[in-house]
């Protein structure tokens, strides 16, 4: 007797044991299914790999050095987050490829080592992706600059032991699309925003991730520090004068724009240009696409050819937004001996690429394919926003701008929100009329 009453409370020992050992293993397969998704950008090694029971799993101690690259970063730690029941639920063999109906993941403090430059200097090259971005302030730097900083200017700016975070957050949505959002945090000197809605080109359950769908894509930009650090570099070549490199800026894009698109911003749009070089500043953008891409050809293509293929809309914190729309050059008001000389080293330019294209061979990445859940529904009605108060929810404007925070607030027909970033908190005031959707984080 004496041995089966010990017989049955070892059972329940077991019994008792047996869901947190599942949870804690499943963690760990699932954090090893994630790094193996990103095996394509490049060569990863990780240590310790740690999880509580809130749906947080911990990796620390990464390495992460880009294909075709010499430099890496050296990365502090890897936060995923998801629904702890989609961790004790599944089952093992299938978090290879499953993923659940929501998932944050935090790349913190990373940083690039000391092999070589050819990351910052990559980063250099492409400091004109996109225009709408504070690099955008490469034109006119220097004085024969366009698209690219200088060397000099570029250290200043930008030092080989700066600091960023990445966050990355998605949640499927009813029609079975993901809605995306990329936020990456530089440090003490900017944060920048990209979302969009994706969809499958296979069906609501199976994803294909290197042939995710979009027709639009949002960006915000938020200034911490860089432009400030830009702004000092560039005013050297100008006597200390910002107003004279803010001119000097606006008429370096101009004559871009009649080079490359043979028309120029209106003066709207070359003044909020103007006023986006400024110390501090924010703005958002509209990027939509006139016929829908997948999301890994637009990380490849040419800036122009995209543009080309687009309407953009940008706008500064007040949400009102301004098409961006080219006119016809004034020749009254330009060096036409200039714009001539600068046709000719566009020709050139587009022969060396067009022989540096023919020449590559591309590497053929492998097809990811990945299964998700059940959608739970999250989303609130806007009647029953006081129900949420305090709670982190995500809200969708009626342009589409995803917006994420703390709801404090919701009367008068406004609701306000705090919206954390890493270096601080941001406190916006919505009309309700303005937002589409909200959904609970």
């Amino acid at each position: 007797m004496k041995t089966k009453i010990i017989s049955f409370f070892l059972v329940l020992v077991l019994l008792s044991i047996y869901p947190a050992w599942r949870y804690f293993t499943n963690a760990k397969v699932f954090a090893d299914a994630i790094f193996g998704h990103a095996s394509n950008m490049g060569n990863w090694t990780y240590g310790t790999v740690s999880s509580g029971l809130g749906g947080n799993i911990t990796i620390r101690n990464i390495a992460f050095t880009p294909n075709n690259h010499t430099q890496g970063f050296d990365i502090g730690s890897v936060v995923i987050k998801t629904e702890p029941m989609f961790l004790l639920k599944s089952n093992p063999s299938e978090l290879a490829y499953l993923l659940p109906e929501t998932l944050s993941l935090s790349v913190n403090s990373a940083s690039l080592n000391n092999k070589s430059r050819d990351i910052l200097n990559s980063l250099k090259q492409k400091s004109m992706w996109m225009i709408l971005v504070g690099h955008a302030g490469s034109f006119g730097c220097s004085r024969d600059q366009y698209v690219t900083f200088d060397d000099t200017v570029w250290n200043k700016i930008i030092k080989n032991n700066q600091i960023y975070n990445v966050d990355l957050f998605f949640s499927k949505q009813e029609d079975g699309s993901l809605d995306a959002d990329l936020i990456l945090d530089a440090e003490n000197l900017f944060s920048s925003t990209w979302s969009s809605n994706l969809k499958s080109s296979y069906n609501e359950n199976q994803i294909v991730i290197d042939e995710l769908l979009t027709d639009k894509l949002y960006y915000s930009y938020l200034d911490n520090g860089f432009n400030l650090a830009r702004n000092n570099a560039c005013i050297e070549n100008y006597k200390s004068s910002f107003a004279a490199y803010r001119l000097s800026s606006a008429e370096h894009v101009q004559q871009f724009m009649r080079v490359n698109y043979s028309k120029e911003f209106p003066t709207s749009l070359i003044n909020w240009y103007q006023r986006v070089l400024a110390p501090e500043t924010d703005f958002n953008a509209i990027i939509s696409i006139k016929d829908r891409m997948y999301l890994s050809d637009i990380a490849q293509i040419n800036q122009l050819e995209l543009y080309e293929n687009s309407s953009v809309e940008v706008s500064s914190s007040n949400n009102e937004y301004l098409p961006v729309n080219l006119k016809e050059i004034d020749y009254t008001k330009i060096d036409t001996e200039s714009l001539m000389s600068e046709n000719i080293k566009k020709q050139e330019k587009a022969d060396l690429e067009a022989q540096i294209l023919k020449d590559k061979n591309a590497e053929q990445q492998k097809t990811t394919v990945i299964t998700t859940g059940a959608r739970t529904n999250k989303r609130v009605p806007l009647r029953n926003l006081s129900s949420v108060i305090n709670k982190r929810v995500r809200i969708k404007t009626i342009r589409g701008r995803p917006i994420k925070g703390i709801l404090r607030d919701s009367q008068n027909g406004m609701v306000t929100l705090d919206s954390h970033f890493r270096f601080g908190t941001s406190t916006i005031s919505i009309s309700i009329d303005m937002i589409s959707s909200v959904e609970l984080l």
